[in-house]
């Protein structure tokens, strides 16, 4: 396995990743990896919490003999720009950027280009992929058919569920910050009203002008649009987007899609067997990302590119 640093130019910003390749010379499939929401880097790292998603399956694509390219999104990372003023568009933008410059990358063979997102990165790579003719094929990771407001209206009715099976002073302290489910929708209420490009709520700032442009999304008609061949993996205790959706995806995509839906597998694309809750999440980052993900991945890849 060989890791490159590259960079490219996408608006006024400069966007740094990293090519990690096989160790043999030659041009090769190459993986563009998209990230889920928040201020990830390359890795879909973010202060405080290490999935370490993106580089554990570039080092095993790697070992497959297929190469990947992974980035640091605007303001995050080595990558120049301001996060917080970043809307969604941008960040499609971003991406199909990204899918031209492999063209010049000396290790990529221009007929093998794919693109991968994990979340928000599975809109974003259909969107991409509308934009950019020459993808040979989606990798969605835990994607969702729904819109985004719904997405988080329900998210927060599983918190609250979460934060009323607690008991004492921890349901207590929890309660003091109010219920998740009323607290979102005056949220989702604000973000709406107001013009600016952030705010602050709930002792965070929030990326107001990134929600609004990813609440004018129809899932459904994006998907429909896509003109390359899918394969679509969900978590069975995925709490943040459907596990259902991916079957949905099959039934209005018009292409083919491949999609598995992987027993215990949460959004951060680890097993838990314990009941799917998001208290879990910092003992599952400890662990490894599930080998199934990883296998399922390599062959599809494997069948569309024709290596064995």
């Amino acid at each position: 396995m060989i890791e490159i640093d590259c960079s490219i130019t996408s608006g006024d910003v400069t966007l740094m990743g990293t090519a990690c390749l096989p160790e043999e010379c030659g041009q090769f499939p190459v993986v563009l990896m998209i990230h889920g929401s928040g201020p990830l880097d390359r890795d879909e790292n973010v202060n405080g919490q290490g999935l370490n998603i993106f580089n554990a399956m570039a080092h095993y694509l790697a070992e497959q003999g297929i190469a990947s390219v992974r980035y640091d999104k605007r303001g995050c990372g080595a990558s120049t720009g301001n996060y917080y003023s970043t809307g969604h568009f941008a960040l499609v933008d971003d991406a199909v950027e990204w899918c031209n410059a492999l063209d010049g990358f000396p290790f990529c063979d221009k007929n093998q280009k794919y693109l991968l997102g994990h979340s928000e990165g599975c809109i974003i790579a259909a969107q991409a992929d509308i934009k950019s003719p020459s993808i040979a094929g989606l990798i969605l990771l835990c994607p969702f058919i729904e819109s985004l407001e719904a997405i988080l209206k329900q998210q927060a009715k599983v918190l609250q569920k979460d934060v009323d099976g607690r008991k004492g002073m921890t349901k207590l302290f929890l309660r003091l910050f109010g219920q998740p489910v009323d607290l979102q929708k005056k949220l989702i209420t604000k973000i709406k009203n107001t013009s600016s490009d952030s705010f602050y709520a709930r002792f965070r700032k929030v990326e107001a002008k990134w929600f609004r442009e990813i609440f004018t999304i129809n899932p459904v008609e994006t998907f429909q649009q896509v003109t390359s061949p899918i394969l679509a993996i969900a978590g069975e205790k995925d709490l943040q987007c459907n596990p259902k959706d991916v079957e949905e995806i099959a039934h209005i995509a018009n292409v083919e899609v491949e999609q598995h839906i992987i027993g215990d597998l949460t959004h951060i694309l680890r097993c838990d067997q314990e009941s799917a809750s998001f208290a879990n999440y910092p003992g599952l980052m400890k662990k490894s990302i599930e080998p199934t993900v990883l296998t399922i991945i390599s062959t599809w890849l494997s069948n569309q590119t024709g290596q064995k």
